[in-house]
């Protein structure tokens, strides 16, 4: 049973952090039309206001993501803390280097005014 159990949480693992760098990947490429959306209007020699609607949209994206993103890290301790209650223990299956405090303490500030 542990055997089979490893091999279940192992195939949750690795969607978890195709979750996380979809996420990730999501961000920047937002991040990227964010930054790209100015400057097309300044090159365009634009007022201003066009596209401001598109702009503000997408910059709300961004926030969105970054709430999603902050979910999955919550979904992540969770997922940890299910693992040694059922006798897992740590198991390394992502990323090296994984800070106890970025797990367990999820940024506040996080949230939609």
């Amino acid at each position: 049973m542990p055997k089979e159990r490893r091999r279940i949480a192992h195939g949750i693992a690795q969607r978890l952090f195709a979750a996380e760098e979809a996420l990730d990947i999501a961000a920047a490429r937002i991040a990227e039309l964010n930054a790209a959306l100015p400057l097309a209007r300044l090159e365009g020699r634009l007022a201003a206001a066009v596209g401001q609607e598109a702009y503000r949209s997408s910059a709300a994206a961004v926030l969105l993501v970054a709430q999603t993103r902050e979910e999955i890290i919550i979904t992540h301790a969770k997922l940890k803390q299910a693992s040694d209650d059922i006798g897992l223990g740590a198991t390394a299956y992502g990323d090296v280097f994984k800070p106890e405090e970025a797990l367990s303490t999820v940024a506040p500030a996080l949230r939609a005014a």
